[in-house]
């Protein structure tokens, strides 16, 4: 019985024993490193397999408009020709690899080509890593090993959007529970995955940027955004007519000793329709609408036969209480309740199948010419015929002019909130411009949506200050819009007060003058009399 318990005993060491041989020649049998580099092609057929929608080759040349960002993402390769400047990034830089060490050693000797083209890209040795690509023996690449997904709820206020500027999409990601997303420069790798299980990789630059709560893409190859590129990406044209249910960052930073940090998160947003565009010949118009036309704006519809359009909203407005919709032959018949305020409301008309439309819709007040002025450097609103509140509210979307030269986004700060004209005026972003520089009179002209044309001279200076000081009295007329006459009369009045404040200061100066002397008179015949006595 005991020599049973003994054997049993013995065979179990024997075991434990051999395991333990087994895990430390296996350490042993692996060589960790970094490869300089990866193709997008090799990175994502790696990470998400063959059936993945990668593009082939470079894929995005920068311009020299953004030759720095490129740069700032830490984890991207690129190239650059120095004839002209332009900027390729083609893939992902440093990435972690495992190498068995008979491959390591054949592709060394020269008898592995495959994996010897991979190595003599760069390849730095380093301890055994935690996370890591294995490189087979045939050159292929794995996905990464050791790295745990984060699943984050992004359902509830992630969209997708056709009206960018920087892509024909651009999707905004908003997770549940308010988090922040991490600075899109140090994103390693990102892709979609659709409702059929597809994954689309994204690329630094052409689609990432530094602020990885959006993202666009392009499927319009002649697509220029603002600074002059094309950022078209053949491989996302097949989302079109998908439905993308989640987006995948893999961040790659570095802890104090300069080792590789990893996190992977997906966002699950629900389900995002990427609607087919329309062509450049579809889209919607809006009329104004008036008190002489019942305050109804039409909208005309331009859309293929198949498309279902409906008023999906109007900003700021609630349907039933400002506004009602009719469906008419050509569109739609927008019916505004009296109590909406005039100016420019966007309505947003949806389908689903095809992208939304948004077009503007002027509401009109009732404006004869010389009710809205500018006079004085200040908004004069003849007889208070409309609430000074509301015109500089609609002001702020106005498009301005001053000496003939338009100014961009300069409405939104040419007023102050007390309705005087801004002199120190600038407008804010990339480009920034001063409203009024130099000292000097300025011919202005502001087109107000649901208002019109306001216009009048802007004086900045000391011309500037010596009106204001003449007109305090009268500023509060001005602003609510007193009739000339009137104006004349409060003018008038100011010009007398300042008159009468003059007049005083001097009786004032003369009376003290007059004090100053009795006193001097007293006293010297105070000392006569003193020294009188004394003698």
């Amino acid at each position: 019985m005991i020599k049973k318990k003994i054997a049993l005993v013995l065979s179990l060491v024997l075991v434990a024993l051999s395991f333990s041989t087994t895990n430390l020649l296996a350490a042993d049998e692996y060589v960790y490193g970094r490869l300089s580099y990866l193709t997008y092609g090799e990175y994502f057929t790696s990470e998400l397999g063959e059936g993945a929608a990668v593009a082939s080759g470079d894929y995005d040349t920068i311009t020299s408009a953004t030759t720095a960002k490129y740069k700032s993402f830490v984890n991207s390769a690129y190239s650059t020709d120095e004839s002209t400047g332009l900027t390729s990034i083609y893939g992902i830089s440093n990435v972690p690899v495992r190498i068995s060490k008979s491959v390591y050693d054949s592709a060394l000797a020269g008898n592995n080509s495959a994996v010897a083209v991979l190595l003599d890209r760069g390849f730095t040795p380093c301890d055994e890593l935690s996370v890591y690509k294995d490189i087979n023996e045939d050159g292929s690449i794995g996905a990464y090993v050791g790295l745990n997904d984060n699943v984050v709820a992004a359902n509830n206020t992630s969209s997708i959007s056709t009206d960018s500027a920087w892509g024909n999409y651009i999707l905004y990601i908003y997770p549940n529970d308010g988090s922040a997303l991490a600075s899109g420069k140090e994103i390693e790798g990102a892709y979609v995955t659709t409702t059929e299980g597809k994954s689309y990789p994204l690329y630094h630059s052409a689609n990432l940027w530094f602020q990885a709560y959006e993202f666009s893409w392009v499927v319009d190859p002649d697509f220029k955004e603002p600074h002059g590129n094309s950022p078209y990406t053949k491989s996302l044209t097949g989302l079109t007519g998908k439905t993308i249910t989640s987006v995948t960052y893999i961040y790659k930073t570095s802890d104090e000793s300069g080792n590789a940090v990893f996190n992977k998160s997906t966002y699950n947003v629900g389900e995002l329709k990427v609607k087919n565009l329309l062509d450049e010949n579809s889209g919607a118009t809006a009329s104004n609408a008036s008190t002489a036309n019942g305050n109804v704006s039409n909208v005309s519809l331009n859309v293929p036969a198949d498309a279902n359009y409906n008023v999906a909203s109007i900003n700021g407005l609630e349907n039933g209480t400002d506004y009602s919709v009719v469906k008419t032959e050509q569109g739609f018949g927008v019916d505004f309740a009296d109590s909406v305020k005039p100016g420019k409301y966007t309505i947003r008309l949806t389908d689903d199948k095809y992208e939304d439309i948004n077009v503007d819709a002027i509401v009109l007040a009732d404006v004869a010419d010389g009710d809205i002025t500018i006079e004085n450097n200040r908004l004069s609103i003849k007889d208070n015929k409309f609430d000074v509140n509301d015109v500089l509210a609609a002001i702020k979307n106005a498009s301005l002019t001053i000496n003939g030269t338009p100014i961009s986004n300069g409405a939104s700060v040419f007023y102050n909130e007390d309705a005087s004209v801004n002199l120190d005026a600038k407008t804010s972003g990339r480009g920034s411009k001063v409203l009024f520089g130099s000292d000097g009179s300025y011919e202005v002209t502001l087109d107000v949506p649901g208002y019109g044309i306001i216009s009048g001279v802007v004086v900045k200076g000391a011309t500037s200050n010596e009106a204001a000081g003449e007109n305090i009295d009268k500023s509060d007329d001005s602003v609510n819009g007193e009739v000339a006459a009137e104006t004349a009369v409060v003018a008038a009045a100011g010009n007398s007060n300042v008159s009468d404040s003059k007049t005083n200061t001097f009786d004032g100066l003369n009376y003290a003058i007059y004090i100053v002397l009795a006193l001097a008179s007293i006293s010297v015949l105070t000392t006569v009399v003193i020294r009188r006595k004394r003698a």
